[in-house]
């Protein structure tokens, strides 16, 4: 079976494949473990731009958040946000970080039982069309929940529901923007863990919405590991990418290269 690689400078045509006569794209992975959301965004905005410089192919970013209350930009500037029902010094007693965040969306709450995903990717021409991207992202996450025995829906009562719901609750959480056809941010699976300090906002300015975990609907939860396997079979099948596990060293000689090129 025949794979060759073709690499072009050519924008927007990204580094592909050709496999089985389909046209694949190549598509970067890595696991970045517990980060925080003003580091991963740090992180996100230069892989994003790398990829605008068609510098790279394109990237999926696994990892999980501290616990965090993050703001999205239809938030906007209020003091204090609207939709967080408790007081900034609450959320500081207990340790949960507050931040504003450039997603697109509202406040939303995350952490470290969670599986987020973060893709950038250069859409094709055939794929710039933001409501079908938000919708092959929904697909990815129904793909992958059923593979461990869940069905998950889509709710459009409005705008604010995007994501999956299982039994009325909210089990996969998105948002994301999207600069000159760049796609950043993504998706936040709920597997495990202690989700109560949920309460504390109104997701997206919903009223009693209520959170489920993989762990909470089965009884039993899939290891980390598991999800994001998962999540890789699903994103081929319905984005059509060619998944290949980062370099270890990628960012560690990204972050050199653009050290040296400061100092110049």
């Amino acid at each position: 079976m025949e794979e060759r690689y073709q690499s072009t400078s050519r924008d927007p045509v990204p580094p592909c494949y050709l496999f089985e006569g389909e046209m694949l794209i190549k598509c970067l992975f890595t696991d970045l473990g517990l980060t925080g959301v003003p580091e991963a965004e740090k992180l996100m905005s230069a892989t994003r731009e790398l990829r605008t410089a068609n510098d790279i192919p394109d990237v999926l970013l696994f990892l999980t958040h501290p616990r965090t209350v993050a703001l999205g930009i239809r938030d906007g500037q209020a003091v204090p946000p609207k939709d967080l029902l408790v007081s900034a010094n609450r959320l500081k007693e207990e340790g949960i970080a507050l931040t504003r965040s450039v997603r697109g969306g509202g406040i939303t709450y995350h952490w470290p039982g969670q599986v987020v995903c973060y893709p950038i990717l250069a859409l094709r021409p055939g794929e710039r069309d933001l409501p079908r991207y938000m919708r092959k992202l929904e697909e990815v996450g129904i793909h992958t929940l059923r593979r461990f025995g869940l069905e998950a829906a889509r709710r459009r009562d409005s705008a604010a529901h995007l994501g999956l719901w299982v039994d009325g609750c909210k089990i996969v959480s998105m948002g994301v923007r999207v600069s000159n056809w760049i796609t950043s941010f993504g998706f936040a699976i709920n597997l495990n863990g202690d989700h109560s300090a949920s309460a504390y906002v109104k997701p997206c300015g919903l009223e009693g919405v209520r959170l489920a975990t993989i762990e909470e609907t089965l009884g039993w939860a899939p290891s980390r590991d598991q999800v994001i396997q998962a999540i890789k079979e699903s994103f081929f099948s319905v984005f059509g990418r060619k998944l290949e596990r980062m370099p270890g060293c990628f960012f560690r000689m990204r972050s050199s290269q653009q050290g040296s090129a400061d100092e110049n």
